[in-house]
C-alpha cells in the first residue's frame, strides 16, 4: 500500500486556518540549504562527493526546485487562469526581492572592493544591477572577490542566481501553453519531448553540444515534469501500474545507456512531489517563520563569500558553512517580512487592477 501511494499526486492541501499543511514550504527550505551546503565546498576548493555524472547535493536540490515550480505555477494558473493576474503574481513573487537583493549586495561589497570607491560605482556596477534587474544574470563586481587567475565561480557574488532567467523562461511557458489552452495537455507533452530532443542535442559530442545550454534544458524538463504531474494528476492517481511502469522503463533505459541524469529524472520527479504533498510534523510547519527559501537563496552564495574571505582564521568547512547557514536565514527573514510578503500581499489587488473580460 505505501509503495503504491508515491504516485498519487493531489492539488496542494491547506488547513482550515489557510496555512499550508504540506510539506513543499519545508521542501523549499530543505533545497535552499542544500544547494548552500554544496556550494560552500566549491568556495572552499574542497571536493564534493557525487553520486554519479556530476549530481551533487546542490543539483538535486535544483532539480526539486524547478519540479516543484513546475506543479506550483500550473497550479497557480489552474486556480485563476487570466493571463495579465498570472504574469504579475510570478513578478511579485521574483522581483521586488531580486531588486533589493541585488542593492543591498552591492552596498555591502562597497565596504569589500579594492578599488576606490568612485571607480567602484561606475559602469561595471551599474550593469551589475540594470542586468540583475532586468533578470539577465550578471555576477560580478569590481575589485570583489577578484582572484588570480581569474576565476568566475570564485570571484562572483552572486553565482546561484543563473537559475532566475531560466525560471522566468519556464514561466512564460507556463504563461503561452495557458493562453492556448492549458487543458489542451497534449501541448505539455509536446513541450517535454521538445526539451527532451534539445537536452540529447546539446550533449557532449552532438550537433549543438554546449555545456551550459544541456543544464538549462536538463531543469526545464524537470519544471515540465512538474507542469505534467499536475495536469495529469487524475489519470496518475489512476492508473498507479502505468506510472510505475513508465518510471520503471526510463530507469532501465538509463541503465542501458548509462545515463545518470535521466534517472535522476525518473526518481526525482514523483518522490519530489510526493513527499511535497505529506503533511510531515516540522516541514509541514517550516512557514511559521515565514517562506524563507527565496531569501536564503538570494543571500546564501554573497553571505558563503563573506564567511570564506572574511574569516579569521583558515576557514573550515563545518565552521564556515554553519555561520553563513545563520547568516543566509537571518537575512531571508528579513527579506521575507520586508519586502516578499508585502509585495505578495499587492496580489489580493489583482482582480481590481485586471479584471476579467466581460462577455
Amino acid at each position: 500500500m505505501a509503495a503504491k501511494r508515491i504516485f498519487v499526486i493531489n492539488p496542494p492541501r491547506f488547513s482550515p486556518s489557510g496555512e499550508h499543511a504540506n510539506n513543499f514550504d519545508g521542501l523549499r527550505l530543505v533545497a535552499s540549504l542544500m544547494v548552500l551546503a554544496s556550494h560552500q565546498f566549491v568556495l572552499l576548493g574542497l571536493h564534493e562527493a557525487t553520486l554519479a555524472e556530476g549530481m551533487t547535493l546542490g543539483s538535486i536540490a535544483v532539480a526539486m526546485f524547478f519540479t516543484m515550480s513546475g506543479y506550483l505555477v500550473t497550479e497557480s494558473w489552474y486556480h485563476d487562469p487570466h493571463i495579465m493576474r498570472f504574469a504579475m503574481r510570478r513578478f511579485l513573487r521574483i522581483w521586488p526581492a531580486l531588486i533589493v537583493a541585488t542593492l543591498v549586495i552591492v552596498v555591502a561589497a562597497a565596504a569589500l572592493t579594492t578599488l576606490p570607491l568612485h571607480d567602484y560605482f561606475g559602469r561595471e556596477t551599474r550593469r551589475f544591477i540594470t542586468f540583475n534587474a532586468q533578470l539577465r544574470a550578471y555576477y560580478t563586481l569590481p575589485g570583489v572577490f577578484a582572484t588570480a587567475p581569474a576565476n568566475a565561480i570564485l570571484s562572483a557574488v552572486n553565482g546561484s542566481w543563473w537559475t532566475i532567467p531560466l525560471e522566468a523562461k519556464c514561466y512564460a511557458y507556463v504563461a503561452v501553453l495557458g493562453a492556448i489552452g492549458l487543458r489542451r495537455r497534449i501541448f505539455s507533452l509536446l513541450a517535454l519531448l521538445v526539451v527532451a530532443v534539445m537536452y540529447a542535442k546539446t550533449l557532449p559530442g552532438h550537433a549543438r553540444d554546449n555545456s551550459f545550454d544541456n543544464l538549462c534544458y536538463f531543469y526545464t524538463a524537470f519544471f515540465f515534469g512538474g507542469v505534467c504531474a499536475r495536469q495529469f494528476v487524475v489519470e496518475i492517481s489512476r492508473r498507479r501500474l502505468a506510472v510505475a511502469a513508465a518510471l520503471a522503463t526510463c530507469l532501465l533505459a538509463a541503465a542501458l545507456l548509462q545515463h545518470a541524469r535521466l534517472a535522476q529524472w525518473a526518481v526525482l520527479v514523483p518522490f519530489t512531489l510526493w513527499f511535497g504533498q505529506q503533511s510531515t510534523p516540522g516541514l509541514r510547519s517550516a512557514a511559521c517563520f515565514g517562506d524563507l527559501s527565496y531569501g536564503a537563496y538570494l543571500y546564501a552564495y554573497f553571505v558563503q563569500q563573506l564567511s570564506v574571505h572574511l574569516w579569521p582564521v583558515a576557514p573550515s568547512y563545518p565552521a564556515t558553512a554553519a555561520m553563513a547557514a545563520v547568516v543566509t536565514l537571518m537575512m531571508a527573514w528579513c527579506s521575507w517580512h520586508a519586502v516578499e510578503a508585502p509585495a505578495l500581499a499587492l496580489k489580493r489587488r489583482l482582480r481590481a487592477w485586471f479584471p476579467d473580460f466581460a462577455h
